[in-house]
C-alpha cells in the first residue's frame, strides 16, 4: 500500500484538483493506498513508526508543503525516502531534484536573532525574495505569473539598506545591498535560476547578495536570473560558497525560507544541520 501525503492548504489554485485527479488515477488501477493531510499529522515520528510498511511515500505539494514536513522528518533518526509530485506554487526544490538526482539532500538549518530556528531544504533570505513572497500572499492565484508580478513590484518597492554577511569567519558589507539570498538548491521565485551551481547533496551553502545597482539595472539583473547569467556581473552580484553564513541588516526584513514568509527579520545564521533528507521526483 501507498501512502499519498498531501496538504488540503495548498497556496495552488490548483492543488485541490491535481490531488483529486491523482488519486483517481489509484482507483482506476484498483491500487491501493492511504491518503492522509501533512496538517494532520501531529507527530511524524510516531505515525511513521506505527506504519512502518508501505511501499512508498508520496508527497503532493510545493516548497511550503516539502519545508513543513522537512522540518517534523527532522525528528527521526532515518527519515524515509518521499516520493514528491508537483502540487503547489513555487516547485523550485522538484526543478532541482530533477536536474541534479541526488541520492539525499543536505538539511539546513536557519536561525533569527529571536534565537527562533527551523530547517530548510531549498533555501532562505533576506530582503528582496522576502518581499516577493509577501506579495505573492497577497495574491488569491498563485503561479509563474504571480511571482513574476511580485517580483518587479518588489524590484521597485524596495529600498536598498546597509547589509553585513559574514562567511566562514570573513565579514563582507555593504551599503546598499537589495537581498542576501542563502541557498542550498538552484531555483527561487518558481523558477529563477539564483545559484545555478549549487548542490543540494553537499554541506555547502551558496550565497548571493545583489547590491550597488540602479533600479533599471536591477530589472535587467532579474530577467537574466531566469538563465542562470546575473553571476557574470561581479560588480553587482557578490557569490560565495560557504559552510556558514551570518547576515544582519539594519532595519527589520521580509524573510522566506523555501517560500515561507518570515517578518520583522533584522538577522539570521545558516549551515549545515547534520541531518539528511531523500526525495525524489515523482516518475
Amino acid at each position: 500500500m501507498d501512502l499519498i501525503l498531501y496538504n488540503p492548504m495548498s497556496k495552488s489554485s490548483k492543488g485541490n484538483t491535481y490531488t483529486n485527479r491523482f488519486i483517481k488515477q489509484y482507483k482506476r488501477m484498483q491500487k491501493p493506498f492511504r491518503l492522509k493531510s501533512v496538517l494532520k499529522i501531529s507527530n511524524i515520528g510516531i505515525f511513521f513508526q506505527s506504519h512502518p510498511n508501505f511501499d512508498k511515500i508520496i508527497l503532493l505539494g510545493g516548497d511550503g508543503t516539502i519545508h513543513h514536513l522537512s522540518n517534523q522528518l527532522a525528528t527521526l533518526t532515518n527519515p524515509p525516502s518521499i516520493h514528491i509530485k508537483k502540487n503547489g506554487s513555487g516547485n523550485d526544490l522538484l526543478r532541482s531534484l530533477k536536474r541534479q538526482k541526488p541520492k539525499k539532500q543536505s538539511l539546513m538549518i536557519c536561525q533569527t536573532e529571536e534565537s527562533q530556528s527551523h530547517y530548510f531544504i531549498n533555501g532562505t533570505g533576506l530582503g528582496i525574495d522576502g518581499l516577493v513572497i509577501y506579495h505573492v500572499n497577497q495574491k488569491r492565484k498563485k503561479g509563474h505569473l504571480a511571482y513574476f508580478k511580485a517580483t518587479l513590484k518588489a524590484l521597485f518597492q524596495y529600498i536598498p539598506e546597509p547589509l553585513s554577511i559574514t562567511i566562514d569567519g570573513t565579514t563582507h558589507n555593504f551599503t546598499k545591498a537589495y537581498s542576501v539570498i542563502i541557498n542550498n538548491g538552484m531555483y527561487v521565485g518558481g523558477g529563477m535560476k539564483m545559484t545555478p551551481n549549487a548542490k543540494l547533496e553537499d554541506e555547502l551553502l551558496d550565497v548571493i547578495v545583489i547590491h550597488s545597482v540602479s533600479k533599471i539595472k536591477l530589472l535587467f539583473l532579474f530577467l537574466s536570473v531566469y538563465f542562470g547569467l546575473h553571476l557574470k556581473f561581479k560588480r553587482y552580484i557578490f557569490h560565495q560558497r560557504a559552510k556558514s553564513v551570518s547576515a544582519t541588516f539594519t532595519t527589520p526584513q521580509y524573510g522566506q525560507s523555501d517560500g515561507e514568509l518570515m517578518t520583522e527579520i533584522l538577522s539570521l545564521n545558516a549551515h549545515y544541520s547534520g541531518k539528511d533528507m531523500h526525495y525524489k521526483p515523482m516518475q
